[in-house]
């Protein structure tokens, strides 16, 4: 205990020489970027005890080190960067910089087969435990070809990268096809609203590429500042979580500018749909499949059904992955007889748009009704008084599942429960409205902005639900 506080022990008894900075190192980088993560729950103190399995030398970066007596002897050499944002840098690791000014100019390519594994990516795990997702060269390529055809980037465009490149939205749509075609990019290596607006006036940038949460926060700082974004912005892209249609909508009002928001998955390699404002957009949806994409929707036993009807969206093309890294039970899950299945539910209208509904995970069933989170949570955010809203669900006393809404209000405004209920009733069948409804400054979201519904949850409420087609009036 450190006064009332409650400290958190990080036990590490056979340790490397390196964990020495290690532990301390990755503790301090979780609080910075915590910040950003919106998250409720506060990092808590932290106490680490370290023992060691083995003989190491830490060295600053201009000690000179006999490397070879040291191997000899059984120490290790853990060697500390003159610059940078700090940390160890183990033994036989390469500085970018310093392979870059003594490269050979007479640089070739590595050959290697499409097939073989480019990068390995860890899903986000917001339903579950982490998978290593194995993406080829091949899947790049093939992503790369669809975003020259729906969404050409120009060797003229400044991109701006404030996505983390871990995750296959900034890897693949920004760094990757950023090179592939030439352009200008402008990385921020750490994102604060204020970072990101001042950096596309700086460079005067034509592509912006986000999750709705920063769209969010650009249209608070802008509300602020009484300012907009420069002409030079021709295109903003979202993806990485829907979008709500309240902000889609306000943005493209108060800067003047189109949005196209992209639907895929680590899975995909990123896009497979794209929604673009200004052309045959549609309110709500995902747009068509890109070209090079073939997009069904299946039921329970595999079988296409007719439009209009709901499903599984399931997804083939060369960006989808050959699977799980040391992982084939998961693999054979999601891949069958060539299509990917993605876990989305939704639906194809008659002219080939689709719409995503929910995630089939994240269904709530009542009374023998599928309930969809996405629904409700847009019918609330499109209350003027509310900035942000997740819905998961909940248990009763009876121990049933029902509906419970965490909502955040904008800044300076109030509501309360009963009145936003009110306006949920005029929007919402009786069975879909919320039982339960909480208040919150924050919601807690991946990285990349995905609400962590599995943080928001009460209770163990079950997966295996049965996927029920909703009988709702005409008039709904």
């Amino acid at each position: 205990m450190k006064g009332n506080t409650t400290l958190r022990l990080i036990l590490n008894p056979k340790g490397e020489p390196v964990d020495v900075l290690a532990y301390p190192s990755a503790l301090v980088e979780g609080r910075i970027a915590g910040k950003y993560m919106l998250s409720k729950e506060k990092l808590p103190d932290t106490l680490v005890i370290q023992g060691f399995s083995s003989k190491g030398i830490i060295a600053g970066a201009d000690t000179e080190i006999d490397r070879e007596t040291a191997k000899k002897e059984g120490v290790k050499l853990v060697k500390i960067p003159r610059s940078g944002r700090g940390g160890p840098v183990p033994v036989g690791t390469l500085d970018f910089s310093d392979l870059m000014k003594h490269a050979s100019r007479k640089f070739r390519n590595a050959e290697c087969d499409p097939e073989d594994p480019a990068v390995i990516l860890y899903t986000s795990g917001t339903t579950g435990k982490p998978k290593g997702v194995v993406l080829t060269h091949k899947n790049f390529i093939s992503q790369g070809d669809m975003v020259d055809r729906i969404m050409p980037m120009l060797p003229e465009d400044r991109v701006i990268l404030v996505l983390p490149l871990f995750h296959v939205y900034g890897l693949s749509n920004g760094l990757v096809c950023g090179m592939r075609f030439g352009c200008a990019m402008s990385l921020i290596p750490q994102y604060s609203p204020a970072k990101l607006l001042d950096n596309v006036i700086e460079v005067k940038a034509t592509l912006l590429i986000a999750v709705p949460t920063m769209y969010m926060h650009i249209l608070h700082l802008a509300r602020a500042r009484k300012t907009t974004i420069p002409k030079s912005l021709r295109l903003c892209v979202s993806g990485g979580a829907p979008l709500p249609l309240s902000t889609l909508n306000e943005f493209m009002e108060t800067f003047q500018t189109q949005i196209a928001e992209g639907y895929g998955l680590t899975e995909t390699t990123s896009a497979v749909s794209l929604n673009k404002t200004g052309e045959a957009f549609k309110a709500g949806s995902i747009g068509p499949a890109s070209p090079g994409v073939e997009m069904e929707v299946f039921d329970e036993e595999g079988n296409a059904v007719p439009d209009g009807t709901e499903g599984e969206i399931v997804i083939k093309g060369g960006m989808v992955t050959p699977g799980y890294w040391n992982n084939p039970e998961e693999s054979a899950e999601v891949l069958k007889n060539g299509w990917f299945y993605s876990g989305d539910l939704g639906y194809r209208d008659t002219e080939g748009f689709f719409f995503i509904t929910d995630r089939k995970k994240d269904l709530i069933v009542r009374g023998g009704f599928n309930i969809s989170p996405r629904e409700v949570e847009e019918v609330i955010m499109s209350h003027p008084d509310v900035d942000e809203a997740a819905v998961v669900a909940a248990v009763d006393k009876r121990e049933r599942e029902t509906v419970k809404a965490f909502v955040v209000l904008r800044e300076g405004r109030e509501i309360t429960t009963k009145e936003l209920l009110a306006y949920c009733e005029e929007n919402l069948a009786e069975y879909k409205l919320p039982k339960v409804v909480e208040f919150t400054e924050t919601l807690p979201k991946s990285a990349t902005g995905k609400v962590l519904r599995r943080e928001l949850r009460e209770g163990d409420v079950p997966d295996d639900r049965l996927i029920v087609q909703e009988k709702e009036d005409s008039d709904e």
